[in-house]
C-alpha cells in the first residue's frame, strides 16, 4: 500500500497541468495528434521547458532522469518548426542502434504529418536525398561528415536536439560533439538548440555554454528505490534515507543467482549489468536454469519461437548463436557487442513485450536504448581498465544503469540494486552511489590525437583561414566556456598545423592556411590525417613491389580506426613470430626490433590482420571465435571498419595516380564485404547467396548464371533450399510456379520433423 501511495502522491505533483494547455502553443494538427497519443498531462520537465520557451524558439538544456519526458518535448519544438516555418530539424544521437529506435518510433507516430528520415551509413556523401526530408535523425559523426561534404540543405535546419549531451564527457565522442555546435552555428543564424541530459552536476555550464535556459528536475514517472544487497538482506534507500530492509532466502551461493529467482518468481523482469561480456554470457547461462521454471506453457511457446530466430539469424549459426538460443529459450539472454544486432532487436523486443524475463547485459545496453524493467541490478561495480587496473564506476554511470527501473502505467516503483560482495564495501557504496551526486561533465577537446581530425576538417571547409581565426573558433567551444585560457588549446593547434603542413594537407602561405588537394579528401573521408599518412606513406614506399592481401591488412591495421586491436595472449607470441618470418617480406609498414616497446603494438596490428586474412580465406565465424576470441558481433563491426579503410586507401592512391594498385584494393574490398576467396565472388553477387551458399554452389559446379540457368530447380532447392533457390532462377530470368516451391518446402519440413535437428 506504501508504493501505491507514494505514486499517486508523485502523480498529484504534475496532475493540474492538462495537455490541453498545449492547444494554443502547437499547430492545430500537430496538437491533435498528441492529443491522439492518449497525453492527458504534462510532465514537470515537459512544463518547465514549455514555460521557459522550447516551444518559442529558445536555446534549451533539459536535465532529469530516464524516462522523464524530455524527449517528448524536443518532439514538439521540432515539429512545431517544421510545420510553422516549414524549416529542418535534426535530432542528433550517440549510436546507430539509437538512431533506428528513435526513426522508427518517429515515423510511426510522426510519418503522416512530417517526412521523417535517418542517416547514419556512408561518411563519404553529402546525401542531397535528404533536402526532401523534415525531421533527420543522425549520428554525431555522421552530421560532421554532412558538413565537411557541404551539404547544401543544413542551412534548412532550424531545430538541433543533441540528445545524450552528457557525452560530452567521452573521450571519443565529447569533441565531435563540441565541434558540431561550434560550426552549426556558425553556418544557421538562428538555430535553436535543444540538449538532453542525465541529471548531472554542471548542467548549467552547458547551458550557459549553448547560451540557453536550463530545465533541471528529479521528476520519474514511476518511483524508483535504490537498493544495496549484501549477505541475504535487501535495503531500501528512498530519498538518501533507509526507508525498510527486507530478508531474502539465499537458495544460492551467489548474491546474483539469488536476486534474478526472487524476482522472476515475483512475476518481475531483471536487467543485470556485468563488466565483461564472459561474465554477462556466463550468468545467462546460469541463470536461464532457475528462469524456466517460472515460466507458462504459452510464454514457453513463444521464447521457442524467438528462441530458432536467433539461432538461424546468421547463415551459419555459431557457437554463441546456439548459447544465445538455448538461453533465450528458458526465459534469459546475455546482451553484448559480440552479438549481432538483429539477435540483440529480438532479445530487446521480446523483453519489452515481457516474454522474456532476464536480460545480462555489459554497459552499452544503458546507452540510450529503452528497455524498461522492473529492476536493474548492478553486480559489478568495479571495472578492469589496461592501464589503471580494477577502478570504482562513476556515479553517473550507476544511475544511467538503473534510469529504466520502473514500467510506467505497470508498475507502482522500481528497483536499481547494487550488489555487495563484503561487509567492509557496504559504506563505500552506499556514499559513492546511494548518497553520491553525478559527477561533473569537462571537456576532452584540447588532446592532439583529437584535435587532428578537427582542425583538418575546420581548415577544409573554411571555418579556420588563418592563425588569427583559431581562437575566434575554439571560443565557441564547451572547452573555452569551461576553461576560459586557450592558450593550451592554441598551442597544440599550432603544433597540429605543423603537422599536417608537412604531410602535405595543407600549405601555409603568409599566415593563411589553405587545404590542399589530398587534404580535402582526407578531411572527407571522415579518417585521422595520421592514418592517412601511413597509408600515403606505405604505398609510396612500397610502389613496385609485388603485394598479398596481408600486405595491404596489416598496413591498415596500423591506423588509429583500427583500434582497438587484438589483446596478445602469452602463447600468440611464437606463433606470430614464426608467421612473421614467413610473411616479413610482403609486411609493408616497418618492424620495429623485436625488443622495442613498439613491437607488441605492432605483434598486435599482424594479429588482428591475419584474423581478417582469415576472413577473406572463408574460415568460419566459430573458427575466428575459437583463435582470436572475437565473436560475431564485434566481427561485424570490425569488418564495417576494415571496409570504410579499404574504400578510404583506394580513394587516396587514385589521388596520387597510383591506378595498378586500384583493382588489387577493389578485388580486396569485395572480398572482405563477403568473406570469400576470389574464385566466389562471381557468385555472392547474387541476392542471398551468401559466403556458405556460394560454396556450396561453387562445389556443386554451379560457378555462374548460365550454370544456374542449366541447372534444375530441384537440384539448387536440395543444394541451398526451395525459397533461395526460387529466387536465384527469378534473378537469372526464369519464373519459379509458386505451387511447386511450396511443395518442396513442405517436404523439407516434414523431413525435419521426421530427421530431427
Amino acid at each position: 500500500m506504501f508504493f501505491i501511495q507514494k505514486f499517486f502522491i508523485s502523480s498529484t505533483y504534475f496532475n493540474h497541468v492538462k495537455i490541453t494547455e498545449l492547444k494554443k502553443l502547437l499547430p492545430p494538427p500537430l496538437f491533435e495528434k498528441v492529443r491522439l497519443r492518449g497525453f492527458a498531462e504534462l510532465t514537470p520537465p515537459q512544463r518547465k521547458a514549455i514555460k521557459s520557451g522550447i516551444l518559442n524558439g529558445e536555446n534549451i538544456v533539459i536535465s532529469s532522469p530516464t524516462a522523464s519526458g524530455k524527449t517528448f518535448a524536443a518532439e514538439l519544438a521540432c515539429l512545431k518548426n517544421i510545420i510553422e516555418e516549414k524549416r529542418k530539424a535534426l535530432y542528433v544521437v550517440p549510436l546507430k542502434a539509437l538512431a533506428v529506435e528513435k526513426y522508427e518510433e518517429f515515423s510511426k507516430i510522426y510519418g503522416d504529418l512530417v517526412r521523417v528520415a535517418i542517416s547514419i551509413g556512408d561518411l563519404d556523401s553529402s546525401d542531397p536525398w535528404l533536402e526532401k526530408y523534415d525531421l533527420i535523425i543522425v549520428t554525431s559523426e555522421k552530421l560532421d561528415s554532412l558538413i565537411r561534404h557541404g551539404a547544401i540543405w543544413l542551412k534548412e535546419v532550424k531545430t538541433l536536439v543533441l540528445d545524450e549531451i552528457h557525452l560530452l564527457d567521452d573521450y571519443a565522442r565529447g569533441p565531435v560533439l563540441e565541434i558540431l555546435v561550434a560550426k552549426l552555428r556558425k553556418l544557421v543564424d538562428d538555430l535553436q538548440i535543444i540538449a538532453l541530459s542525465a541529471t548531472i552536476r554542471n548542467a548549467r555550464e552547458i547551458a550557459e555554454w549553448l547560451d540557453a535556459k536550463l530545465v533541471t528536475s528529479d521528476f520519474r514517472p514511476v518511483k524508483l528505490y535504490e537498493c544495496i544487497f549484501h549477505d541475504s538482506s535487501l535495503c531500501y534507500w528512498d530519498n538518501g534515507k533507509l526507508w525498510k530492509e527486507e530478508k531474502i532466502e539465499k537458495k544460492y551461493d551467489r548474491a546474483d543467482l539469488v536476486l534474478i529467482e526472487h524476482f522472476v518468481r515475483m512475476g518481475k523482469q531483471v536487467l543485470i549489468f556485468l563488466s565483461s561480456r564472459r561474465f554477462a554470457e556466463a550468468l545467462a547461462k546460469k541463470a536461464s536454469k532457475l528462469v524456466t521454471k517460472y515460466l507458462s506453457e504459452g510464454e514457453k511457446a513463444k521464447l521457442a519461437e524467438i528462441s530458432d530466430y536467433v539461432l538461424n539469424y546468421l547463415e551459419r549459426p555459431t557457437k554463441q548463436c546456439e548459447a544465445l538460443s538455448e538461453c533465450v529459450k528458458h526465459g534469459c539472454a546475455f546482451h553484448h557487442a559480440g552479438v549481432v544486432r538483429g539477435q540483440l532487436k529480438l532479445i530487446e523486443d521480446a523483453f519489452r513485450d515481457r516474454i522474456l524475463k532476464v536480460i545480462c547485459c555489459t554497459p552499452t545496453l544503458s546507452l540510450g536504448v529503452n528497455i524498461p524493467s522492473f529492476c536493474s541490478i548492478v553486480r559489478d561495480l568495479k571495472r578492469y581498465d589496461e592501464e589503471f587496473g580494477y577502478d570504482w564506476i562513476k556515479t553517473l554511470e550507476w544511475k544511467q544503469y538503473i534510469g529504466r527501473s520502473g514500467r510506467p502505467g505497470l508498475e507502482e516503483y522500481g528497483l536499481g540494486i547494487a550488489i555487495v560482495h563484503t561487509k567492509g564495501e557496504v559504506d563505500e557504496i552506499l556514499e559513492r552511489y546511494i548518497l553520491g551526486e553525478p559527477e561533473a561533465i569537462y571537456s576532452k577537446l584540447s588532446s592532439q590525437p583529437v584535435l587532428r581530425m578537427h582542425v583538418l576538417a575546420l581548415i577544409a571547409d573554411l571555418f579556420i583561414r588563418n592563425t588569427n581565426e583559431i581562437d575566434e573558433f575554439f571560443r565557441h567551444t564547451f572547452y573555452a566556456h569551461q576553461f576560459g585560457d586557450l592558450e593550451e588549446i592554441r598551442k597544440n593547434v599550432l603544433e597540429v598545423i605543423e603537422q599536417l603542413k608537412n604531410w602535405g594537407f595543407i600549405e601555409v602561405k603568409k599566415n593563411k592556411l589553405l587545404v590542399t588537394r589530398i587534404g580535402k579528401r582526407v578531411s572527407e573521408l571522415y579518417i585521422d590525417p595520421l592514418s592517412a599518412h601511413k597509408m600515403i606513406m606505405g604505398m609510396q614506399s612500397s610502389e613496385g613491389k609485388e603485394l598479398s592481401e596481408l600486405s595491404y591488412l596489416q598496413l591498415l591495421c596500423t591506423t588509429t580506426e583500427a583500434k582497438p586491436l587484438l589483446k596478445l595472449r602469452s602463447k600468440d607470441v611464437p606463433e606470430l613470430n614464426s608467421k612473421l618470418v614467413e610473411y616479413e617480406d610482403l609486411i609493408i609498414s616497418e618492424i620495429p626490433e623485436i625488443w622495442s616497446y613498439e613491437y607488441e603494438d605492432f605483434l598486435r596490428s599482424f594479429k588482428t590482420a591475419l584474423m581478417f586474412l582469415d576472413w577473406i580465406e572463408e574460415k568460419t565465424e566459430d573458427e575466428i571465435l575459437e583463435k582470436y576470441n572475437v565473436a560475431p558481433g564485434e566481427l561485424r563491426s570490425r569488418l564495417v571498419n576494415m571496409d570504410w579503410l579499404l574504400y578510404a586507401i583506394r580513394e587516396l592512391i587514385l589521388l596520387l595516380g597510383m591506378k595498378e594498385r586500384v583493382k588489387e584494393l577493389t578485388k580486396l574490398r569485395l572480398r572482405m564485404e563477403h568473406g570469400v576467396k576470389e574464385e566466389l565472388l562471381s557468385l555472392v553477387r547474387f541476392r542471398g547467396i551468401g559466403r556458405v551458399r556460394a560454396r556450396i554452389l561453387w562445389n556443386a559446379m554451379i560457378r555462374s548464371s548460365r550454370d544456374v540457368k542449366k541447372c534444375s530447380y530441384e537440384k539448387l532447392a536440395s543444394l541451398i533450399g526451395p525459397k533461395i533457390a526460387k529466387q536465384l532462377k527469378e534473378q537469372v530470368g526464369e519464373r519459379i510456379h509458386e505451387e511447386r516451391g511450396e511443395k518442396l518446402i513442405k517436404t523439407q519440413l516434414e523431413l525435419f520433423d521426421f530427421e530431427g535437428s
